[in-house]
């Protein structure tokens, strides 16, 4: 596989039909706004890889991730110290904690989409939840509170000076959504 043929099946897997919010949409979504960020090679493919294997409800997508964007970046000869922050930042998209200091824009954008309106905020979270179709609806409310709950009681929720004036709108749309999820809505 060639840098061509690498994209190529990148794209593929971010048009799996089970997709609807971690899509090539999402994809590009951060590249367009990582444009004027001056992304490193290695954080443009840490974007490409950090939600390649999507499966909804897996605990290992990032891990599975990770480990993909090792072998495929080795096979069309990336340097190792290369793959090695691609792998890192990938899996810093876990838990949303930068771990290496390329992460931290990674991650703000991974993220930024809790920042927005409410209106595309409850448009994202419709498109998690089809993504999670075959839960039901009792255990989809019990995690989604959770994640909730622990995105609220973070700290931060960005790490750069281009995610910080971000933080006041997800935490006011991050508790709206909860307020809304106790309330039964």
């Amino acid at each position: 596989m060639d840098s061509t043929g690498l994209l190529i099946e990148l794209t593929r897997r971010y048009t799996e039909p089970h997709r609807r919010y971690h899509d090539l949409r999402h994809i590009a979504d951060m590249l367009c706004k990582g444009g004027p960020l001056s992304l490193s090679d290695e954080q443009v493919m840490a974007i490409w890889y950090h939600d390649a294997i999507y499966v909804p409800g897996s605990k290992t997508n990032e891990a599975d991730s990770a480990q993909l964007a090792v072998e495929q970046l080795t096979a069309i000869g990336w340097d190792a110290d290369r793959v090695k922050v691609v792998e890192q930042v990938v899996l810093d998209t876990c838990g949303h904690v930068p771990s290496i200091e390329e992460s931290k824009k990674v991650l703000d954008l991974d993220l930024s989409t809790l920042g927005g309106t409410w209106e595309s905020y409850e448009r994202n979270g419709r498109n998690i939840r089809e993504e999670f179709a075959n839960v039901g609806e009792k255990d989809w409310n019990a995690g989604r509170g959770a994640w909730l709950e622990g995105m609220i009681s973070r700290e931060r929720l960005f790490w750069t000076a281009w995610g910080e004036p971000l933080e006041t709108e997800a935490r006011a749309n991050l508790q709206r959504d909860l307020e809304l999820l106790r309330a039964g809505q």
